[in-house]
């Protein structure tokens, strides 16, 4: 059984990801600083191996398959410098996700705002079909038990794109790690307190992770939105650019309904942007198998949901 080594598991993210790689089947060992009983708890209840709050270097072997590092590993931790004397393979989580994911169809969500409704309206669409996927996401949902599932039967991984930068220890953004082969883009704005130094800095990061699209792929994009608009029509020849803006609705007696060829779908709105990411939704969705007319019944019954 390979053994996959987790510094910093008191990080939300990674305490998600231990679990998610032990379901999968890996030998699990973990540690960190602040480890709470309730944590330690978690873990050894799914096998992982904790050996309590703090660090231990000493308990690093050469037998570990895989180092992975949360964002807040600092170069000078002392376990970090004993798997570099060892020569273990250390790894950042999003370089994790991809190894584990490489045979699957990834679709990265990601924009300055929006991904998260995306992805809720995509998950429950995908549940309503039936369709297995693994998914990495950064944030919580009500539909799904953890941030990870990581297994080895569905053959779609939904990733949520982050924009920050990966670790102390490595400046580049989670985004350049991902490579799909559908990328979903939502609003972009870009803002000072980012990780970015400058606008042009985060449109850039935006570009590369375009360029990372693997051949044949897709890029869906708000159409609304001038930076996307631009950035969708310098892509490859050989990657598809398809565009969606807000959904055209009509209200009837105070209640509003998604007009479409398949009839009058009832919503409830929950934000200003809710009808355009309708349209990101679906249409991510359709190049995953969901029919148009199976996508406007689910999020008709996911958003009147809401409403209560």
């Amino acid at each position: 059984m390979r053994r996959v080594h987790i510094i910093s598991v008191t990080e939300p993210l990674l305490l998600d990801l231990a679990l998610a790689i032990r379901e999968k089947g890996f030998e699990v060992s973990a540690s960190g600083e602040g480890l709470t009983e309730s944590i330690i708890s978690k873990l050894e209840q799914i096998g992982c191996i904790c050996y309590g709050n703090g660090w231990f270097p000493e308990k690093l072997s050469k037998d570990i398959f895989t180092v992975v590092l949360g964002a807040t590993v600092k170069k000078e931790n002392p376990e970090l410098l004993r798997a570099e004397e060892l020569g273990l393979l250390t790894q950042s989580a999003p370089e994790f996700i991809f190894q584990r994911t490489k045979s699957k169809t990834r679709v990265v969500v990601t924009g300055s705002h929006g991904k998260k409704s995306i992805l809720s309206m995509m998950i429950y669409a995908l549940q309503k079909q039936k369709l297995n996927f693994d998914y990495a996401l950064t944030s919580e949902y009500d539909l799904l038990p953890s941030r990870f599932s990581l297994l080895y039967e569905p053959r779609i991984a939904l990733i949520e794109g982050d924009e920050h930068i990966t670790s102390a220890l490595d400046k580049r953004f989670k985004l350049e790690f991902y490579r799909p082969q559908l990328a979903v883009i939502a609003g972009m704005n870009w803002s000072e307190a980012d990780d970015h130094h400058s606008e042009e800095e985060y449109i850039q990061m935006y570009r590369s992770f375009i360029a990372s699209i693997e051949r044949e792929g897709k890029l869906i994009y708000y159409n609304g939105d001038e930076t996307s608009s631009r950035l969708a029509q310098e892509v490859r020849e050989d990657i598809t650019s398809i565009p969606f803006e807000q959904h055209e609705v009509a209200v009837v007696d105070g209640k509003t309904y998604l007009s479409t060829r398949y009839g009058d779908y009832e919503v409830y709105v929950t934000d200003p942007y809710f009808l355009v990411n309708i349209n990101a939704a679906r249409l991510a969705c359709r190049q995953l198998g969901v029919k148009d007319a199976d996508f406007y019944k689910a999020i008709s019954e996911y958003s009147l949901s809401l409403q209560a």
